[in-house]
Formats: C-alpha cells, sequence, structure tokens
C-alpha cells in the first residue's frame, strides 16, 4: 500500500506543480482515483480487476491524462485593430465602407477641421491619417 501511496503523491504533486490540476475536469479526477486503485489492484495480483479499473480509467479520462488532447481547428478570428475602429470612427464609415465612401467621408470630415478654415491641425492630421489606415486595409483586403 506504502507505494501506492507514494505514487499516487508523485502524480498529484507533478498534476499541481505543471498546473494540469487546474484544467482538470471531474471525470478526470475520478479517472485518476480509478486508474490508482486499478494499479493497486495489479500489485496485489487482481490482473483482472486492476485491469478492467485501468481500462475504465482511461475511458473516463478521454485518454487525455496521458496523450494530450488534439487541438482542434477552430476558425481563427482576426483581433479588433482598434486603430482602424478609431479611423473608421473619425471618419464615421462603417466597416464595409468602400474606396468612395471613405474618400467622400474624409473630404467632408476635413473641409470641417481644415486648418485654413480655422479647425484643428493636430485633427486634420488624424483624419488624413484615419483616411490613408483604411485604404491601406482596404487594399490589404483586396489582396487576400
Amino acid at each position: 500500500m506504502l507505494p501506492l501511496l507514494i505514487f499516487g503523491g508523485a502524480i498529484l504533486a507533478w498534476l499541481v506543480l505543471s498546473g494540469k490540476a487546474r484544467t482538470m475536469t471531474a471525470n478526470q479526477w475520478l479517472a485518476l482515483v480509478v486508474a490508482l486503485v486499478g494499479a493497486n489492484f495489479l500489485r496485489s495480483g487482481g490482473w483482472i480487476m486492476g485491469g478492467a479499473m485501468l481500462a475504465g480509467a482511461a475511458f473516463l479520462s478521454g485518454w487525455r491524462i496521458l496523450i494530450p488532447a488534439r487541438d482542434s481547428e477552430e476558425p481563427k478570428r482576426k483581433p479588433r485593430n482598434f486603430e482602424l475602429d478609431r479611423a473608421r470612427s473619425l471618419l464615421g464609415v462603417s466597416d464595409s465602407a468602400g474606396f468612395i465612401e471613405i474618400n467622400a467621408a474624409w473630404k467632408e470630415r476635413l473641409e470641417e477641421h481644415h486648418p485654413d478654415n480655422g479647425g484643428d491641425e493636430q485633427l486634420a492630421k488624424m483624419i488624413n491619417r484615419a483616411r490613408d489606415l483604411l485604404l491601406e486595409e482596404l487594399e490589404a483586403s483586396k489582396r487576400r
């Protein structure tokens, strides 16, 4: 019984230290306990009971304790680009705006805020940069 306790303690310590214990489900914990009891049966000569318990533990864990689960290919979501969102909100265009809409919104906003018309120079630079960013993104999306 002592070797089983040492072995079980070593497994538990490894699970905690590696961080796997935090992500284990209830079925996996149950599978671990069943596997340890099955190993004890195997050690004491109960081959049928021990083998059945180890097989049941493998079934309960979904084999994920010994064999890492394969990552299923999830569609990768493109992260939101906050700079593009800011540019769209500055020009007042939607996500699906095309070349004509972007240029029209740029002209309208620049006429309002151009330094020659009493507007702010920094805001005019931001409006120009927003247009450039959105047109670059539009060109990049057409190439894909």
